[in-house]
Protein backbone atom coordinates (compact mmCIF):
# COMPACT_ATOMS: atom_id res chain seq x y z
CA UNK A 1 0.00 0.00 0.00
CA UNK A 2 1.29 3.44 -0.91
CA UNK A 3 0.37 6.47 1.14
CA UNK A 4 -1.37 9.32 -0.68
CA UNK A 5 0.87 11.81 -2.54
CA UNK A 6 4.19 10.26 -1.41
CA UNK A 7 6.66 7.62 -2.43
CA UNK A 8 6.48 6.00 1.00
CA UNK A 9 5.14 2.45 1.15
CA UNK A 10 4.59 -0.01 4.01
CA UNK A 11 8.04 -1.57 3.53
CA UNK A 12 9.74 1.83 3.86
CA UNK A 13 7.86 2.50 7.07
CA UNK A 14 8.76 -0.94 8.42
CA UNK A 15 12.46 -0.28 7.76
CA UNK A 16 12.51 2.77 10.02
CA UNK A 17 13.69 1.47 13.35
CA UNK A 18 12.87 2.90 16.74
CA UNK A 19 16.56 3.78 17.17
CA UNK A 20 16.52 5.93 14.02
CA UNK A 21 13.32 7.64 15.15
CA UNK A 22 14.88 8.31 18.57
CA UNK A 23 17.97 9.92 16.97
CA UNK A 24 15.75 11.97 14.66
CA UNK A 25 13.46 13.23 17.41
CA UNK A 26 16.17 13.59 20.11
CA UNK A 27 19.58 13.95 18.47
CA UNK A 28 22.50 13.06 20.73
CA UNK A 29 25.72 15.10 20.90
CA UNK A 30 24.28 18.02 18.93
CA UNK A 31 26.04 21.32 19.48
CA UNK A 32 29.45 22.90 19.63
CA UNK A 33 32.52 22.31 21.77
CA UNK A 34 34.22 25.59 22.65
CA UNK A 35 37.97 25.43 22.03
CA UNK A 36 37.73 22.00 20.41
CA UNK A 37 40.97 20.19 19.67
CA UNK A 38 39.73 19.30 16.18
CA UNK A 39 37.02 20.88 14.04
CA UNK A 40 36.06 19.46 10.67
CA UNK A 41 33.45 20.34 8.10
CA UNK A 42 31.96 18.17 5.38
CA UNK A 43 30.32 20.28 2.70
CA UNK A 44 28.01 19.80 -0.26
CA UNK A 45 29.16 22.50 -2.67
CA UNK A 46 26.02 22.12 -4.82
CA UNK A 47 23.45 22.69 -2.05
CA UNK A 48 25.47 24.52 0.59
CA UNK A 49 24.57 21.86 3.16
CA UNK A 50 27.23 20.97 5.69
CA UNK A 51 28.04 18.96 8.77
CA UNK A 52 30.57 19.95 11.41
CA UNK A 53 32.31 17.65 13.88
CA UNK A 54 33.89 19.09 17.03
CA UNK A 55 36.12 16.83 19.07
CA UNK A 56 38.42 16.84 22.03
CA UNK A 57 41.03 14.10 21.95
CA UNK A 58 44.44 13.16 23.21
CA UNK A 59 46.91 11.17 21.12
CA UNK A 60 44.77 8.03 21.15
CA UNK A 61 41.29 8.65 22.58
CA UNK A 62 38.25 10.74 21.76
CA UNK A 63 37.31 12.49 24.99
CA UNK A 64 34.29 14.42 23.70
CA UNK A 65 32.52 14.74 20.34
CA UNK A 66 29.64 16.85 19.06
CA UNK A 67 28.18 17.65 15.67
CA UNK A 68 26.15 20.38 14.02
CA UNK A 69 24.51 20.61 10.61
CA UNK A 70 22.30 22.75 8.43
CA UNK A 71 21.35 19.71 6.36
CA UNK A 72 18.38 17.35 6.30
CA UNK A 73 17.14 14.78 8.79
CA UNK A 74 19.34 12.06 7.25
CA UNK A 75 22.39 14.10 8.25
CA UNK A 76 21.01 14.71 11.74
CA UNK A 77 20.36 11.00 12.27
CA UNK A 78 23.80 10.05 10.89
CA UNK A 79 25.51 12.64 13.10
CA UNK A 80 23.68 11.49 16.20
CA UNK A 81 24.21 7.77 15.53
CA UNK A 82 27.86 8.13 14.54
CA UNK A 83 28.88 10.37 17.44
CA UNK A 84 27.13 8.03 19.89
CA UNK A 85 29.01 5.09 18.36
CA UNK A 86 32.46 6.63 18.74
CA UNK A 87 32.36 8.90 21.78
CA UNK A 88 34.89 7.81 24.41
CA UNK A 89 36.45 5.42 21.89
CA UNK A 90 39.98 5.30 20.51
CA UNK A 91 40.70 7.30 17.39
CA UNK A 92 41.70 4.12 15.56
CA UNK A 93 38.45 2.35 16.45
CA UNK A 94 36.48 5.46 15.44
CA UNK A 95 38.21 5.44 12.04
CA UNK A 96 37.24 1.78 11.62
CA UNK A 97 33.64 2.59 12.58
CA UNK A 98 33.58 5.35 9.95
CA UNK A 99 34.72 2.89 7.27
CA UNK A 100 32.08 0.36 8.33
CA UNK A 101 29.33 2.98 8.32
CA UNK A 102 30.45 4.20 4.90
CA UNK A 103 30.18 0.63 3.54
CA UNK A 104 26.79 0.14 5.18
CA UNK A 105 25.52 3.31 3.49
CA UNK A 106 26.10 1.73 0.06
CA UNK A 107 22.76 -0.06 0.39
CA UNK A 108 20.86 3.15 1.22
CA UNK A 109 19.18 5.44 -1.35
CA UNK A 110 21.64 7.81 -3.07
CA UNK A 111 20.30 10.94 -1.34
CA UNK A 112 20.57 9.30 2.07
CA UNK A 113 24.12 8.18 1.25
CA UNK A 114 25.22 11.67 0.23
CA UNK A 115 23.62 13.43 3.19
CA UNK A 116 24.88 10.92 5.75
CA UNK A 117 28.40 10.98 4.31
CA UNK A 118 28.64 14.70 5.13
CA UNK A 119 29.11 13.53 8.73
CA UNK A 120 31.86 11.10 7.75
CA UNK A 121 33.68 13.78 5.75
CA UNK A 122 33.38 16.13 8.74
CA UNK A 123 34.86 13.48 11.03
CA UNK A 124 37.74 12.90 8.62
CA UNK A 125 38.32 16.66 8.43
CA UNK A 126 38.25 16.99 12.25
CA UNK A 127 41.05 14.43 12.53
CA UNK A 128 43.10 16.32 9.93
CA UNK A 129 42.48 19.56 11.85
CA UNK A 130 43.52 17.85 15.10
CA UNK A 131 46.78 16.69 13.51
CA UNK A 132 47.42 20.05 11.84
CA UNK A 133 47.05 21.83 15.18
CA UNK A 134 49.44 19.35 16.83
CA UNK A 135 51.93 20.12 14.02
CA UNK A 136 51.67 23.86 14.73
CA UNK A 137 49.45 24.77 11.79
CA UNK A 138 47.03 27.54 12.75
CA UNK A 139 43.77 26.32 11.25
CA UNK A 140 40.34 27.10 12.71
CA UNK A 141 38.51 24.36 10.79
CA UNK A 142 39.47 21.83 8.13
CA UNK A 143 36.98 21.41 5.30
CA UNK A 144 36.42 18.49 2.93
CA UNK A 145 34.03 18.84 0.02
CA UNK A 146 31.83 15.82 -0.56
CA UNK A 147 32.07 14.06 -3.93
CA UNK A 148 28.32 13.45 -3.96
CA UNK A 149 25.52 15.94 -3.53
CA UNK A 150 22.46 15.71 -1.34
CA UNK A 151 20.54 17.08 -4.32
CA UNK A 152 19.83 13.89 -6.23
CA UNK A 153 17.05 13.23 -8.66
CA UNK A 154 14.28 11.04 -7.32
CA UNK A 155 14.99 7.34 -7.63
CA UNK A 156 12.22 5.15 -8.96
Amino acid sequence: MKTKDTNIDDQTITNVTSEVIEHLMNPKNYGQIENADGVGMGTDMKTGELAIIYLNADDTNIKQIKFATNACQDTVVAGSLFTEMIKNDTIEDAKKAAVLLDKKLESAPKKQQACSRLVLRAFEASLINLQNKKNGIDEEVHKINSKDSCEIEQES
